[in-house]
């Protein structure tokens, strides 16, 4: 530390050392020589004398005063230096400096305490966000679950309609060029009596043709009216097949789903119904029947013996006529399109009892309740839009529900409930407003189904492209054949 009293006396000394050397030498500065001789009487030699000898003293008292001064300045810088900055602030601001740091580091330590908080306490916050922000997107509501029930059997559905469409041309096909086992094989008016025949025993409604007594007047005393000599149909049984061989809006065009399948072996649907059998066949005849009555009514010449192939005319004829099989083929694909978009669907569950209900079918057959998935589920659908029939005979649903989606849904029928029916619920646009998570999923849902829609209507448009191509190259037949032969006259001449 430094010392307080010895810097005060030293200071002290200085002071008063410099004053007397100020006062002694402005003595002589500002009175002249002449001024002191005058004053103490003395001899102008010996006031020469002292003036010189003043003069001199005043030189070295200057030039002491300045040396001393000189020395004192130094010796208060050394002292500055080496005693008071070495010794007492240097060593003071190294200790301040430490300190500082020191200081400096706690405060740095704190600062970085509080920025690892930051971080912890953003981080949790962030993951508390994540979690809740997760578990409100992967929360699907139950309007999605629409879209995800319902189309799980749809390409099964789409593909066994791909298949019986197949299978309908086939038929027609064989009908017409005679295949082996078909009904005109042997002879073109086969097919007609074969037909004639199912008409009689199937299709055949008394009331047509005038008829003008009631049904509960025995036939014997019928009379001529109507069609009593002709029909031989049961007309309490098989009432709902009238005229099912030319009605189109009724077998075809209505219904959403028609009871088509043919990846089975038989004709009827004894596999799905019981307690008791009850055969029924389906739609399957008469979308045949339909078919025969809108294509091709007239089946090609069965004439082509042996001895008649060998000629070359009989060859030219042969295959005028498999060309006008291949047109009839392109004209009923569109039919047999539409069969198979509304043929039965898959099914998606087992044959068993729901919960030991039985339910009546619209024909009058008894059947299990099957536990098929897709129809319930597409039925709860409609069930918003078309109340249940209170007398309906499939609990819960409702007989007129089935009616419309059918009893195994068509590819037809679920689309038709996806792209449209589900659409006319109110309900689903007040349930739009959810999560954002949840419209994206149901956003990217329709654009499925709008993308499944899109590729049927580009296949009809194919078929219809098709369709215009064969009648427009039938209806210029006879122009190119007039213009070929004016060419072959025309190079004869």
């Amino acid at each position: 530390m430094i010392n307080v009293r010895s810097t005060k006396q030293l200071c002290f000394q200085g002071d008063v050392c410099t004053f007397l050397f100020v006062a002694f030498l402005s003595v002589f500065v500002f009175f002249p020589s002449s001024s002191w001789a005058c004053c103490f009487g003395c001899a102008n030699s010996d006031c020469d004398a002292a003036v010189d000898r003043i003069d001199d003293w005043h030189d070295q008292i200057q030039e002491d005063t300045e040396r001393e001064f000189d020395e004192d300045l130094i010796a208060y810088q050394r002292w500055w230096i080496e005693v008071l900055f070495n010794e007492e602030v240097l060593p003071a601001m190294g200790r301040m400096a430490d300190q500082m740091s020191a200081t400096a580091m706690f405060y740095t330590e704190m600062v970085g305490a509080f920025l690892d908080a930051q971080v912890q306490m953003d981080t949790q916050r962030l993951l508390r966000k994540l979690q809740f922000q997760a578990h409100k997107d992967y929360h699907p509501s139950d309007d999605f679950c629409w879209f995800g029930t319902n189309v799980k059997s749809l390409a099964g559905s789409e593909s066994r309609g791909h298949f019986n469409s197949l299978a309908l041309s086939q038929i027609s096909l064989k009908r017409q060029i005679g295949n082996v086992f078909t009904a005109g094989a042997r002879h073109a008016g086969d097919d007609q009596k074969v037909r004639w025949g199912r008409f009689v025993n199937t299709y055949c409604d008394i009331r047509d043709n005038n008829y003008q007594a009631p049904l509960t007047i025995p036939k014997a005393n019928r009379g001529d009216t109507g069609l009593t000599l002709v029909c031989d149909v049961d007309h309490l049984t098989g009432a709902h097949r009238f005229n099912s061989d030319i009605d189109y809006t009724r077998v075809i065009d209505s219904p959403r789903t028609i009871d088509v399948d043919f990846t089975n072996d038989t004709m009827d649907t004894t596999n799905i119904f019981a307690l008791p059998v009850f055969t029924d066949p389906g739609d399957e005849e008469n979308v045949m029947a339909l078919s025969q009555n809108l294509y091709g009514h007239d089946v090609l010449s069965r004439g082509f013996t042996d001895s008649v192939m060998k000629t070359e005319t009989a060859h030219k004829l042969y295959l005028m006529l498999r060309s006008v099989a291949a047109k009839r083929s392109v004209a009923q694909a569109t039919f047999n399109a539409i069969v198979g978009l509304k043929s039965s669907g898959e099914r998606d569950g087992s044959l068993i009892v729901d919960g030991g209900a039985l339910a009546v079918h619209p024909t009058g057959g008894i059947y299990i309740g099957e536990n098929e998935r897709t129809r319930k589920y597409l039925a709860a659908i409609v069930s918003q839009l078309l109340p249940a029939d209170p007398n309906g005979a499939v609990p819960p649903q409702g007989g007129n529900i089935l009616d419309l989606i059918g009893y195994m849904p068509s590819y037809y029928s679920q689309l038709e409930i996806l792209a449209k029916r589900i659409y006319q619920n109110p309900t689903f646009y007040a349930n739009l407003y959810d999560t954002p998570a949840n419209v994206a999923r149901k956003k990217v849902a329709m654009r499925a189904i709008e993308l499944m829609v899109d590729r049927a209507m580009y296949e009809s448009q194919l078929r219809r492209e098709m369709s215009v191509s064969v009648l427009l190259a039938t209806k210029m037949r006879e122009t190119h054949r007039g213009t070929l032969r004016d060419s072959y006259l025309a190079e004869d001449e």
